[in-house]
């Protein structure tokens, strides 16, 4: 189980760099009294002023990966993921705006081992972590980017109306 865990860091350790171009992350795993195990990889990624109007910002991922015992060349993988985001924005136009949330997913899939554990939980997560960036940028920032159009217009839209008689 140590030797996985070792392996999963430092694979999981490239991806965090890859995907979120630094940040800290953490492996850990350990048996389950089912004969299989748990995994648990870790996220955090702070961030300020680095792109756009962003002042200050974090992204936390946990992903749980409860791995079943082998049958047959197969095993079952649940991960249960969850993702909170925190990022404040500063600027003369919109003044300055705080949006945090939390979202959280689940999947189950029956893979076979034969490309190893670390290889399958990897790909569940890649997967999970899409998903999440797109259900966040839908539901928090096109529902909020909706809610501040509709009490907020931007000045273009405001100089479109007609005035009043």
């Amino acid at each position: 189980m140590r030797n996985l865990e070792v392996e999963a860091n430092e694979v999981f350790s490239v991806y965090r760099d890859q995907y979120y171009e630094g940040g800290i992350s953490s492996v850990y795993i350990w048996e389950d009294e089912d004969n299989g195990f748990i995994a648990c990889f870790l996220i955090k990624k702070d961030g300020q002023g680095k792109r756009g109007y962003m002042q200050i910002g974090s992204w936390d991922a946990i992903h749980v990966v409860q791995v079943g015992p082998e049958e047959e060349g197969a095993a079952h993988y649940c991960l249960n993921s969850t993702v909170m985001l925190s990022l404040t924005t500063n600027n003369k136009q919109s003044g300055t705006f705080n949006l945090s949330g939390s979202i959280r997913r689940q999947m189950s899939m029956t893979l076979a081992v034969a490309d190893g554990h670390l290889v399958n939980m990897g790909k569940m997560i890649e997967e999970m972590e899409g998903k999440l960036r797109n259900s966040l940028d839908q539901v928090y920032f096109g529902k909020t980017r909706e809610m501040v159009c509709t009490l907020r217009p931007p000045p273009e839209v405001l100089n479109m109306r007609l005035p009043d008689s």
